[in-house]
């Protein structure tokens, strides 16, 4: 459970109101080995949030963890097959970085998917094929809809990767997706994704994960050939302290029906100041640029910058109870939307929370 408090929960440049929230998370996660061939996962969390607004205004919200699966593993012959199906639903819009005079983002996303590996001794062969459905209906703090926020999209994509060993602790291959994705109101978008990836660990400290490649579109308006980048490193220093850094560009989905490319870049570090304490800091930056257009809308939103940084203090008195003491800062500018006429797309936003966890 926790309390939070927000001065800017509409994400408004001018008209800010404040939000002093009160919550409840509970969280199942289970694993059932049925043989040493097959394994049922089961997760599940939620949130109940208690809402009381500057502007005198009350509501109780809920959400549900993007962790949330129900998992399915197990052996056909010499096939292995994993088939899946993750849930959540979201409420903060400052996780959609596109979103701007947003309360609530009321976002349910449901994945369902299969893979299917084959292990040919010189390489592994996987199949993937999954559905995603998305709806989203973006509200401000009157609970009014707000179109710009609001869409519905089904997404079904297939892929594979052929992967190799280079070395025992190092695996390289080729990956490819295709995808195809029909929106309300939006320009359907076809898309294929080709290239290598790398990753594992050079040495016993630095691991590290490395992908990219092509990226062909077909869409409205078109779009010209482009490419897809992920890099992630992970190096712990010493026993106290770890370093994190991460990159990528890619164009993905947002508000439910956008396409939008983002390059984002974070970086972090997690410091153990005692035997119980510790203390990490993330800052990060997306450039982005909204390509399709926005549901009921001729015109796109255009680019934007978002940048924020999220520093934890966390304190485990006991092996079973944590504390912890957060402070979240993000900005987003954008220009496009003043020289609409239209309500500003920037704002600046400060969150300080405090959330106390008992594992049973």
């Amino acid at each position: 459970m926790g309390v939070q408090y927000t001065d800017n929960v509409n994400l408004a440049e001018t008209d800010k109101i404040s939000d002093l929230s009160f919550t409840q998370q509970l969280s199942l996660n289970t694993t059932w080995v049925i043989s040493h061939l097959n394994k049922l996962q089961f997760n599940l969390g939620g949130e109940l949030m208690e809402n009381f607004y500057g502007n005198g205004r009350t509501q109780v919200t809920f959400a549900i963890d993007p962790n949330s699966v129900i998992d399915i593993r197990f052996d056909i012959s010499d096939f292995q097959v994993r088939l899946y199906d993750q849930i959540s639903y979201a409420q903060n819009p400052s996780t959609d970085p596109t979103a701007t005079n947003t309360t609530n983002l009321n976002s349910f996303t449901n994945t369902i998917g299969a893979v299917i590996d084959k292990d040919f001794s010189l390489a592994v062969l996987s199949l993937t094929a999954d559905y995603t459905y998305n709806t989203q209906s973006g509200q401000n703090v009157q609970g009014e809809n707000n179109p710009t926020t609001s869409g519905t999209r089904e997404t079904f994509r297939i892929g594979s990767n052929l992967t190799f060993r280079w070395t025992p602790t190092i695996l390289y291959g080729i990956n490819t997706v295709a995808t195809r994705s029909t929106g309300l109101n939006t320009a359907n978008v076809n898309s294929l994704n080709f290239g290598p990836f790398i990753n594992g660990k050079l040495n016993r400290s630095l691991e590290f994960d490395l992908s990219g490649g092509l990226s062909v579109v077909e869409t409205t308006p078109s779009e010209p050939l482009g490419y897809y980048l992920n890099v992630a490193l992970r190096y712990p220093i010493n026993r106290h302290l770890q370093i994190l850094a991460s990159g990528s560009h890619d164009l993905v989905f947002t508000n439910g029906t956008n396409l939008t490319e983002e390059t984002v870049l974070r970086a972090g570090t997690l410091m153990n100041l005692t035997r119980l304490i510790s203390f990490s800091l993330t800052p990060f930056v997306n450039f982005g640029d909204v390509k399709t257009a926005t549901v009921g809308s001729g015109a796109t939103t255009g680019p934007y910058t978002q940048l924020g940084i999220t520093a934890s203090l966390s304190w485990q008195p006991r092996r079973r109870w944590t504390t912890t003491l957060s402070y979240d800062y993000v900005r987003r500018e954008s220009s496009s939307a003043v020289q609409a006429g239209a309500a500003s797309d920037s704002y600046i936003q400060n969150t300080f929370s405090l959330q106390i966890g008992y594992t049973f």
